[in-house]
């Protein structure tokens, strides 16, 4: 005899069955539609032509500014390339290409005199600015108790406040054209990352700024774009030997500033482990990643008639670039489940062997 607890279970699965089965048809049909989506969207896009007016582009010397720089200047647009050293490699190769159209000029961020001389330059051009793209940045690892004040100050006044130092000035001439701006964030703007504060607190205000500064704008029709780039840092400066001698030096003085009791607790292994732990996790040796993806982000968020507010470019040489991935849930997450992630991903809740 068939029970009435029988007859239920039995409903019950079959019910189950049903919902797995219709749930799996809509996710089937949505991931074929954002496929679809993806692959035509680019035949839709509506580009500007900005004319004459000038795109100002910051940290040029290397990097994804340089490689930017070089793209508009290819495909004919007036361009501001802002270089820390005149003298740089970086800065000699687009002084090559200098011409009516591209001019190389000495831009440091943190300098009030800079940003006002290059300001007086393009207004003396009477062409016009249409965009700034804020690019200039500096890496710089620690954990918080390591790190130094005078050290959050320095990441700081180049990644967050040269930023705005740098839109305040600009921002005038863009508000009349009702141009762009566009600034270069990270994936590390969206999540908390151990022993990375000083630099991802920079890029936490990026994003904060961005988003304020965007609805300000929008009653002057000025648009503003966040670049949040993934695992990119073959394609940049991060880890060129010049950079490293500058993270040796920066951990050396966390060392020497450190008390007693910080000393005894980590050990100068620990030190030593951080800048070890950047070359394991930024280098590829022997591979070189594209900035393409970047600057085709970059380009867009200039020229198209309906920018993004953000752009999450995945990179890295694996299949998928995790760090992009979870910058894209991080906020959706708890944070039991976050930090177990993020503890798998670095190991931070243990002492280096």
């Amino acid at each position: 005899m068939v029970s009435f607890e029988n007859v239920f279970t039995l409903c019950l699965i079959l019910l189950t069955v049903y919902f797995v089965y219709i749930y799996w048809i809509y996710l089937l049909g949505i991931s074929i539609f954002y496929f679809v989506f993806r692959v035509t969207k680019h035949n839709f896009r509506q580009t500007l032509d900005i004319g004459p007016k000038g795109v100002v582009i910051t940290g040029c010397d290397t990097g994804f500014g340089h490689s930017l720089a070089k793209r508009l200047n290819e495909w004919g647009y007036t361009v501001y390339a802002g270089v820390l050293n005149e003298e740089s490699p970086g800065a000699k190769v687009l002084q090559s290409h200098q011409s009516d159209r591209f001019h190389v000029v000495k831009l440091d961020v943190t300098k009030d005199e800079d940003v006002q001389q290059v300001l007086e330059y393009i207004s003396g051009t009477g062409k016009g600015l249409w965009a700034v793209v804020n690019n200039a940045g500096m890496y710089f690892p620690g954990d918080v108790e390591l790190a130094t004040v005078d050290q959050y100050k320095k990441c700081a006044e180049v990644n967050l406040f040269g930023v705005i130092r740098v839109i305040k000035a600009f921002l005038p001439h863009i508000r009349k054209s009702k141009g762009r701006v566009v600034n270069m964030s990270s994936v590390r703007g969206r999540f908390s990352w151990p022993c990375d504060s000083v630099y991802s607190i920079t890029k936490h205000g990026i994003e904060n700024m961005s988003d304020s500064l965007r609805m300000e704008m929008k009653k002057f029709g000025v648009k503003v774009s966040v670049i949040e780039p993934g695992q990119f840092s073959s394609a940049t400066s991060v880890c060129s030997p010049d950079q490293l001698k500058r993270l040796k030096k920066e951990i050396d003085y966390m060392w020497e500033q450190a008390s007693e009791d910080v000393r005894q607790t980590y050990g100068r292994t620990y030190f030593d482990a951080i800048l070890q732990f950047v070359k394991k996790r930024e280098t590829t040796v022997g591979r070189q990643l594209s900035a393409d993806p970047v600057i085709n982000a970059i380009e867009d968020a200039i020229i198209n008639v309906k920018p993004k507010a953000r752009y999450v470019v995945g990179g890295s040489f694996s299949i998928v670039d995790h760090l992009a991935v979870l910058a894209k849930m991080y906020s959706f997450l708890p944070e039991f489940v976050s930090d177990w992630i993020v503890e798998r991903m670095t190991g931070c809740g243990s002492f280096p062997r």
